[in-house]
């Protein structure tokens, strides 16, 4: 999603997309657009020869459109940290909550 940023940190191979988070393969229910990026980047990973290369995938994205990518209710755990917000470092650091 940020190519530069995730070049950074050394990873082998880079299939980049400029799509917005949370919509990497595509939009929602656009089996034949998310199969298409899918197949993209693996074909990417397969033929990118040297470590450290980067691919720009050939997609293009209309960032005029607006989606809503807000889940229609909260997840569990971010429920419970809006209730516990003291909790935030127990889970940063991996700790399961204590039952309540």
């Amino acid at each position: 999603m940020i190519p530069e940023l995730t070049a950074s940190t050394g990873i082998p191979r880079l299939a980049a997309i400029e799509h917005p988070f949370g919509l990497t393969l595509g939009l929602p229910d656009d089996a034949a657009r998310q199969l298409a990026v899918l197949r993209g980047a693996l074909r990417a990973l397969v033929e990118i020869p040297l470590p450290g290369e980067i691919v720009h995938l050939p997609f293009d994205w209309d960032f005029t459109l607006k989606v809503n990518t807000e889940p229609p209710e909260l997840p569990p755990i971010a429920r419970y940290l809006t209730l516990h917000p003291w909790q935030l470092p127990k889970f940063f650091n991996r700790t399961p909550p204590e039952k309540a």
